[in-house]
């Protein structure tokens, strides 16, 4: 029996899931996500670690994706890289940590310590090899609270352009654009109000969470980062949110209104989308024909934009026996792992 917890860390939430290994097999696991703004309070993230590891239980082995050294905590990524490899260990000390790198192997960091840059931002790749491993044709859509990975997979092999992020950015793969945390004035310039074009106030008024929930594709609870005002997770909260995005007050829009404007906004986000999913599947003689698999928070939002271009879906593969693990990078990096220390 292995036991082997995944982390993915990023600048906004703590991910982690940890699985159990039998004969070679995942049978069973469990995943927890907090939320955690690590720009705003590093030093709180060895013990947020610590309460998640007590929480799980204990293992034999880790392995560590990030993405969280890109966040302004740090004066570069390198550092941030560093920190975040120093507090797991301090975290759960004595316990071999791994990390996935940019070609998708398994680095053993206290042995030799890898090249930093080459361990940053890599959940995405742990999260296709496994795809790849299941369905070896598809494109996978994983829509995060903050981002979109655009992963096109064939022939069982990752056939992604770009591994650094400013290469993935060019190349379509990335998108920085997500179903909770993307503000509102980054999706659009403008909106439409009463027959007139009315430019925007690019302010932190609100962010697309506020526009889902205003829209009813999300349920309060599933609002889990913090709200740009501070306040409360109601529609109403939302619509109050999305109204100052036009320098205005909600009772001073009719229902209609208000509404039509979380739709223009959610349009345009669908089309941020799309626009990356076009690009990358045209790379592709039959591209176009690919099945999409879409994960994350914002599995709405790759459904949506699948039936947009007329791709058929499929469900993403549970990573357990008892299906109690659904695919992610958390996860995913803990597959990996415990194959590879279960066939050792």
């Amino acid at each position: 029996m292995i036991r082997v917890i995944g982390w993915d860390i990023g600048g906004a939430n703590v991910k982690a899931a940890r699985l159990l290994f039998t004969d070679g097999h995942a049978e069973s696991g469990r995943a927890v996500r907090r939320y955690f703004e690590l720009w705003n309070g590093r030093d709180r993230l060895r013990p947020l670690l610590q309460e998640i590891y007590s929480d799980l239980g204990s293992a034999d082995a880790m392995v560590l994706t990030m993405t969280g050294e890109l966040c302004d905590a740090f004066d570069e990524r390198a550092e941030g890289i560093s920190y975040i490899i120093n507090t797991v260990r301090e975290a759960a000390p004595a316990i071999p940590l791994y990390a996935v790198d940019l070609e998708g192997r398994l680095v053993r960091l206290d042995r030799e310590e890898a090249d930093l840059l080459t361990i940053a931002a890599t959940n995405w790749i742990a999260e296709a090899l496994v795809l790849a491993s299941r369905q070896p044709d598809c494109l996978m859509v994983d829509i995060g609270s903050t981002t979109t990975d655009l992963i096109p997979i064939l022939n069982g092999k990752l056939a992604a352009q770009g591994k650094r992020d400013i290469e993935r950015l060019a190349r379509g793969e990335l998108i920085y654009t997500g179903a909770l945390r993307t503000p509102v004035a980054a999706i659009v310039s403008q909106i439409p109000v009463r027959g007139t074009i009315c430019r925007i106030a690019a302010e932190y008024f609100a962010i697309s969470a506020d526009v889902y929930l205003a829209l009813e594709r999300l349920q309060p609870e599933d609002y889990t980062c913090a709200t740009p005002d501070g306040r409360e997770k109601t529609k109403e909260g939302a619509l109050r949110r999305l109204a100052r995005v036009a320098c205005e007050d909600s009772k001073n829009l009719t229902a209609g209104e208000l509404h039509a404007l979380a739709a223009y906004i959610a349009e345009q986000q669908f089309q941020q989308i799309t626009e990356g999913m076009f690009q990358v599947l045209s790379r592709s003689e039959n591209g176009l024909h690919l099945p999409v698999v879409p994960v994350g928070v914002g599995t709405f939002l790759g459904e949506t934009c699948a039936r947009r271009l007329n791709l058929t879906t499929c469900d993403p593969p549970a990573l357990t026996e008892c299906g109690s693990v659904a695919l992610s990078p958390c996860a995913a990096a803990a597959y990996l792992l415990g194959e590879t220390l279960s066939h050792e």
